[in-house]
């Protein structure tokens, strides 16, 4: 089993900037620990990241927000990509939706994606769904995900779950299991 770590909307804009929230932060340190493990035995790593323009759909919901060539698009600096990891820049919801996400993964014979990032019930959950219809294994880390409201990042994984077959596991689970 090929796994890679998909790390969702770890930008500026929803960690510190306009739409940031405690969550986001408080899941750093421990996707950070994940990061390294990963990086230690190997295992891809791909950070997917809104990086909006003009007329984008998202945009007449939320309004302007994590606008394509902006600092508050990039990836937070305590998580900054290591040479060789692939920045996708999406334009809505899923990281697949108009993205090479799918072709890199199956260029690279991953089979599993562990999904961390926000939001859980946003980004998180539109990307499981996408990554499921496409035939991946999926885990979500906890307490590597959030959403603003507690009650709707419960929701969502337990929706993962249910919908789409998603172990839902601790960093510490994972990193147990990775030795």
């Amino acid at each position: 089993m090929m796994e890679a770590v998909l790390v969702i909307d770890m930008i500026r804009e929803f960690v510190t900037g306009k739409f940031g929230f405690e969550g986001a932060r408080r899941i750093v340190p421990p996707l950070k620990r994940v990061l390294t493990k990963a990086r230690e035995k190997g295992v891809c790593v791909i950070f997917a990241c809104d990086s909006h323009q003009i007329g984008d759909p998202e945009l007449s919901v939320w309004g302007e927000h994590a606008m394509k060539g902006t600092a508050d698009a990039e990836v937070i600096p305590e998580l900054t990509p290591a040479s060789g990891e692939l920045v996708i820049k999406k334009r809505t919801y899923s990281s697949f939706f108009g993205t090479e996400l799918e072709k890199v993964l199956r260029e690279a014979g991953v089979t599993h994606l562990i999904l961390t990032g926000v939001v859980t019930d946003i980004c998180v959950r539109h990307t499981a769904a996408d990554a499921f219809f496409r035939g991946f294994r999926l885990t979500v880390l906890s307490d590597c995900t959030a959403s603003p409201q507690e009650l709707s990042h419960s929701e969502a994984l337990d929706y993962m779950k249910r919908m789409y077959g998603a172990r839902i596991l601790s960093s510490g689970e994972l990193l147990e299991e990775w030795g």
